[in-house]
């Protein structure tokens, strides 16, 4: 066959859920996309910014629908919340990269998720991996458990059912909206991501103090999220050749953006606080309380086998590393 008699490529809209420019992530977009571009000769992504196909709040809908192929964002990143979906994304008190990272492509992570996935008609792999994202940006100092009754936070993921039973409240707002949210009074804390996104997308400006730990995503993953039968529409040789360039992608990624944080951090270290342990200690007792909770029963047993099997991964390496690294 001659290239002037292969068949078209096929298009497949790709929205992003993140503003351009935005380090690390609209790399691993960027990057991800070229590689699919590059190497799967049939298909061909045409990649989208925030809300340039569908509203970003609408994402998973469209997705399900099918009036969106695929998608790069985070879990649950939209109006439809799920918390098994959330648990492979990120993990209050949850566990470092590598074993995360390991635990979702060497013991089933993948997988599983995608069994819960498919009932929604989606498919799921991840693309791109985060260093620890901040304690949260505030416009008053967290002194006390009883101060999280006067903040009206944009947090995501399953933070959210922490702060709600400490008296906060929480809101889910994607990148683009968090800056107009704060100027109205719509919110006036934020956890969004790492120290150097948080300072892209301005919020230093706009509240007075963030803190550590990384209580709420110590880890974060965010996802090549597509349509099940787009997914299905794919030869076997395709899919496996987009998974192999996503996970690459994603390893890249996370490798080059660590170092880059401390930078910022010394940048506004003025405005840097760290929480209480009384603090630290009512996020993890509403954290264990929540998931105690007949509903979600099934997050529960997956969290704890995240957490044994980070367990396992680290023994080894603390073993070693005793008395020989800070």
């Amino acid at each position: 066959m001659t290239i002037k008699n292969c068949p078209p490529r096929r298009v497949l809209r790709v929205q992003s859920s993140y503003v351009a420019g935005t380090p690390s992530i609209d790399k691993a977009f960027a990057d991800g996309i070229a590689k699919l571009n590059q190497f799967l000769p049939h298909v061909y992504f045409q990649s989208g910014a925030p809300d340039e196909f569908v509203p970003v709040a609408t994402t998973e809908e469209n997705l399900v629908s099918g009036n969106l192929d695929a998608a790069f964002t985070g879990l649950s990143y939209s109006r439809l919340q799920n918390s098994f979906y959330e648990l492979y994304t990120s993990i209050p008190f949850g566990v470092e990269a590598n074993a995360y990272l390991s635990y979702l492509f060497e013991q089933g992570g993948v997988e599983t998720i995608n069994k819960e996935a498919e009932k929604d008609g989606l498919y799921l792999f991840p693309m791109c991996c985060l260093p620890p994202e901040t304690g949260g940006w505030y416009q008053m100092e967290i002194k006390s458990p009883e101060d999280f009754k006067q903040i009206k936070m944009r947090i995501y993921g399953l933070g959210r059912n922490i702060l709600q039973k400490l008296g906060a409240e929480t809101v889910f707002l994607p990148q683009n909206q968090l800056i107009p949210a704060l100027e109205s009074g719509q919110i006036n804390a934020v956890e969004f991501s790492t120290i150097e996104i948080d300072d892209y997308t301005n919020l230093p400006e706009k509240l007075n103090y963030w803190y550590a730990p990384s209580w709420n995503q110590l880890s974060t993953v965010l996802y090549f999220v597509m349509n099940l039968e787009k997914w299905k529409s794919l030869s076997p040789s395709e899919q496996r050749l987009l998974q192999f360039l996503l996970k690459e992608n994603m390893y890249s990624t996370y490798i080059n953006s660590n170092h880059k944080q401390i930078e910022v951090v010394e940048k506004h270290k003025d405005k840097l606080r760290t929480f209480p342990d009384s603090v630290l200690a009512a996020l993890k007792k509403a954290w264990e309380e929540w998931l105690d909770e007949p509903s979600n029963e099934s997050t529960k047993k997956e969290y704890q086998k995240i957490r044994n099997y980070a367990a396992q991964y680290k023994a080894y390496d603390s073993l070693m590393k005793r008395g020989v690294t800070d």
